[in-house]
């Protein structure tokens, strides 16, 4: 991966996104083109992982700890966990299945406060892990890349990192390298999250990996968005440059 201390291969995204407002009274939310210029075919989002949290389950505390500390029973997450372990079901849980359980569309506007709301405080700390903000994990990283592979010519991309607000450094932003370098140099740990975006040279495409969001956008073509829809590792949903990507979008 090389540093491109020239940024302006950047300028198209900077300047092409919509220009995202101040949550004042009159605020409608922050949508799909705040992050991504609206100039693509078809859009989608990829789901970052939630994973079954054991510990609460295998180490549980005494019924007289648990009325101290007023913590809720969460029956629905505890059963969901314990089901899917005692069928070897794998530890890795889709957004659609919680949604389904706790009475939520799995609608393009989701957002993880969605679950939040319909759950008593600490509910999900107890029994799952994840989704992480602005961090696609290995596999998920891995996935993606070998849905845009076909879709990226010369598999030449550029990597642009995030200015974190109120957070100074003096790492550089901009790389350029094979798509392929791109799961190595995450796992490196330089920096703490993914890439907050990433293109080919050509910008067929453009994935959007802000550090406040628990999902990834992607911008393309109908048959890489379809190509993503399909996929059996990545769960992902299509949106449109309207759709809302804040976690204050109302649950329909």
């Amino acid at each position: 991966m090389q540093v491109q201390n020239d940024e302006s291969a950047f300028d198209w995204i900077r300047l092409g996104r919509d220009e995202t407002v101040s949550k004042d009274p009159g605020w409608a939310g922050n949508f799909v083109s705040h992050l991504i210029p609206p100039v693509f075919e078809a859009y989608a989002k990829v789901f970052h992982r939630i994973d079954a949290y054991y510990e609460n389950i295998d180490k549980p505390l005494t019924p007289s700890e648990i009325a101290i500390l007023k913590i809720p029973p969460c029956e629905e997450l505890r059963s969901l966990v314990e089901g899917r372990r005692a069928k070897a079901q794998g530890s890795r849980i889709r957004w659609k299945e919680v949604a389904e359980l706790l009475g939520i569309p799995f609608a393009p506007d989701i957002s993880h406060e969605w679950y939040r709301k319909r759950l008593a405080e600490g509910c999900w700390p107890r029994f799952l892990r994840g989704p992480d903000d602005g961090l696609l994990e290995s596999e998920e990283c891995t996935e993606l890349v070998s849905v845009l592979r076909p879709f990226t010519g010369s598999g030449e991309c550029f990597f642009r990192f995030a200015e974190m607000p109120f957070i100074g450094t003096d790492k550089p932003l901009l790389f350029y390298g094979a798509l392929e370098q791109l799961g190595e140099f995450i796992k490196s740990g330089a920096y703490q999250f993914s890439p907050e975006y990433w293109w080919p040279r050509s910008r067929n495409w453009c994935v959007c990996s802000d550090y406040d969001l628990t999902f990834t956008v992607v911008g393309g073509s109908r048959k890489l968005i379809s190509a993503l829809l399909t996929n059996d590792v990545l769960e992902c949903l299509k949106v449109m440059p309207q759709t809302r990507v804040d976690s204050r979008a109302a649950i329909p």
